[in-house]
């Protein structure tokens, strides 16, 4: 048998009942008081009160059962909202802190939810672009391979060609590594990262990051960060995210300077290179896309590199980009998210 009840009808039978106790108190004290028994005209006025009271207990039980029930209606309706996917947030204030902070916790929900959806969303498209991008970049080394086993398996090259033809298998054989292990990198940049460290910033980029670098005579690295700068971050995120946008600030920078610049809660790489085009600034953070026209494989890279750094960068509560103000190279802007 089920016994469960309604807000409106559990508050009308508890304070049903509660009144109803009251007034029988009432009555008894009123007996210990007097300290002689009741008469029949004393107890029937005090029956008369009693049963006037009720309709009115019942009628306050209502009302605030029919209150209460419209308030706890309205978080049944939000939370079938979220359950089909409308996360909208609402900004409905109560008098009663218990049901404002369920409110508050329910607004919190929402958020965390379609975030959570949203990102699943994006990292299910990047994924789906990356296997389309790996067919398409995979088939061109696999069909060179292919030709080439297949003259040899037919002696169709001669033994002075042969070392030859090795060079190449072994190229494109590299190529095919690289690109499978970047792409590797990038799934693995999609996982949230939970684990922060305090160091100072100016010693782990002298120590990690620095001897990484190959940087042209013409060009000069200047670190123009303060000694005493402590920094929170995932060290191995913001290594592989640092080295990448070093590296591609000496690989575009013929002469000048690289400069690295850190505040409390942002690190900004900035050069004197080629620069990039403001309707590029987004495009560059696509996965396997680059600004590189000519198709050469060694000169173009894998086009994920900003891509993982930009997903490292999220993973530590950070935002990546481009600054589109700066035209004097290319400035990149690692920065705490609010």
């Amino acid at each position: 048998m089920d016994k469960r009840f309604k807000l409106k009808s559990f508050l009308l039978i508890i304070y049903g009942v509660a009144g109803l106790i009251i007034s029988l108190f009432t009555a008894v004290m009123t007996y210990i008081i007097i300290g002689e028994p009741i008469g029949t005209k004393m107890t029937s006025k005090i029956m008369m009160t009693v049963l006037a009271t009720l309709p009115v207990i019942g009628v306050v039980s209502y009302l605030i059962g029919n209150n209460l029930s419209k308030k706890f209606t309205h978080i049944s309706t939000r939370l079938k909202a979220i359950h089909e996917g409308e996360f909208l947030q609402d900004n409905v204030s109560e008098m009663i802190v218990d049901i404002d902070e369920i409110h508050q916790e329910i607004n919190y929900l929402s958020a965390r939810l379609e975030k959570t959806i949203m990102q699943l969303k994006q990292n299910n498209q990047n994924l789906s672009a990356i296997v389309k991008s790996l067919s398409h970049d995979i088939k061109t080394p696999l069909t060179i391979i292919d030709g080439y086993l297949e003259e040899c398996k037919d002696n169709l090259i001669s033994a002075a060609e042969m070392p030859r033809i090795i060079a190449i298998l072994q190229k494109e054989t590299v190529y095919l590594n690289e690109l499978s292990s970047e792409a590797i990198r990038y799934i693995q940049s999609q996982e949230f990262i939970d684990k922060q460290t305090s160091f100072n910033l100016k010693t782990f980029i002298h120590e990690e990051v620095c001897p990484l670098l190959k940087v042209k005579e013409s060009v000069t690295l200047k670190c123009l960060i303060d000694d005493d700068l402590i920094f929170m971050f995932n060290e191995m995120a913001l290594k592989k995210i640092l080295v990448n946008l070093l590296y591609n600030a000496t690989k575009y920078t013929e002469q000048g300077t690289i400069k690295l610049i850190a505040t409390d809660d942002s690190i900004i790489v900035e050069d004197t290179g080629i620069g990039i085009k403001e309707k590029d600034a987004e495009r560059i953070f696509v996965p396997f896309s680059t600004l590189d026209v000519s198709k050469n494989r060694e000169k173009s890279g894998y086009g994920l590199g900003l891509s993982i750094a930009r997903n490292l960068a999220e993973n530590n509560g950070y935002n990546l980009f481009l600054d589109t103000q700066y035209k004097d190279g290319s400035r990149f802007v690692l920065k705490k998210k609010v």
